[in-house]
């Protein structure tokens, strides 16, 4: 059993890592909001820890935990498209700065770092070359689009630490292993909103949102960009596999996704549509409009055409996604109707 210290383990992916972790490990959880984890709360293996680490205070405070950790997952982030073009300075600020003020630590500390990072920071190579190309985490570019894009400040600040950690590595000694995810979706994902200027979630849950409240399916620039979509279980059963193989995974980077998932954005909402209609046959179908990405984001969007992941690393310690995208998209639109349709039921968003 180790000592799990999980910085943003309130979040989408956090909160289900977190509820795995304590099947074998003492879970430190911290972040700014713990609602999607309150359930593990009673649990002896866990302590909560509410607070924002950003401030002078908590900083302090989190530097303790981390001495006395086994194992630290750093998940922090804005992770959201809208805030890359309406917050760019903020997004810098947590997604590099705060985190590498953890990632200092933990090199001074001696302690094993399992960083979040981002598909994104793949860019545009796949629009570069013309190719369907999967991405590799050792072989391919990263190539970003031009700097009045500033969308693309979230994925460069991403690879900046990325870059940081592995030097870290290189001159501290750093144990380390990053994380890039593809996609994932499920239940606890992001926000529902009722009504559009209620904000804009990420595509899943925005369509989502759409298929509950009957406001219309936006395709970003005709929704011909193409993207893995990644079951929250599988990418579970992936961070598991990486916390479980030390020695495979130190100081290497790690895709975790399900290339098999892939589907244009206007597919996705088609596939969801069909999903909803089956599960809710009585509710009315929203309708799908196009709209350019400056238009639904603002000015300085952009974003790439097709992001799709190789996964041989991770599959060569035994690991394989589980779900096609029918499964994934049934599991997390049911959790949805299950609530909207039962109103004070708490499903289970963990299915196990």
């Amino acid at each position: 059993m180790s000592q799990v210290v999980v910085f943003g383990g309130g979040g989408f992916i956090g909160s289900h890592l977190c509820r795995r972790l304590v099947k074998k490990h003492d879970v430190e959880i911290i972040d700014i909001d713990l609602e999607k984890v309150e359930g593990l709360r009673e649990n002896e293996r866990t302590t909560f820890h509410e607070l924002d680490i950003r401030d002078a205070a908590a900083k302090e405070y989190s530097r303790g935990l981390i001495e006395e950790a086994d194992i630290v997952i750093d998940l922090i982030a804005y992770a959201n498209p809208q805030q890359y073009v309406d917050i760019p300075v903020d997004v810098v600020h947590l997604n590099y700065d705060t985190n590498l003020e953890i990632v200092e630590v933990c090199a001074e500390t001696d302690t094993r770092l399992i960083q979040f990072s981002t598909c994104e920071v793949y860019g545009k190579v796949g629009a570069r070359t013309g190719e369907d190309v999967e991405f590799d985490e050792d072989t391919s570019d990263l190539v970003m689009g031009p700097v009045d894009k500033h969308r693309w400040i979230y994925a460069t600040a991403k690879q900046l630490l990325e870059r940081m950690v592995h030097a870290h590595g290189l001159e501290n000694d750093l144990d380390w292993t990053i994380v890039r995810p593809f996609n994932v979706i499920g239940p606890q994902m992001d926000y529902i909103v009722e009504d559009p200027g209620e904000g804009t979630p990420r595509v899943f849950a925005s369509f989502m949102s759409s298929l509950l409240y009957n406001h219309p399916m936006h395709l970003i620039d005709g929704g011909q960009n193409r993207r893995a979509f990644t079951h929250i279980l599988d990418a579970v059963n992936g961070l598991e596999a990486i916390i479980e193989n030390y020695h495979e995974f130190n100081r290497e980077i790690v895709n975790v996704g399900n290339p098999s998932n892939e589907v244009t954005i206007a597919e996705l909402a088609n596939r969801m549509r069909a999903v909803y209609q089956d599960l809710s046959p009585d509710g009315s179908l929203p309708e799908t409009v196009e709209i350019s990405g400056t238009e639904f984001y603002g000015e300085g969007y952009e974003d790439g055409e097709r992001r799709v992941p190789n996964i041989s690393k991770l599959t060569s310690v035994g690991w394989e996604p589980e779900y096609d995208l029918d499964d994934t998209l049934r599991d997390g639109i049911s959790y949805y109707v299950d609530i909207h349709e039962r109103p004070g039921t708490t499903p289970d968003p963990s299915f196990e």
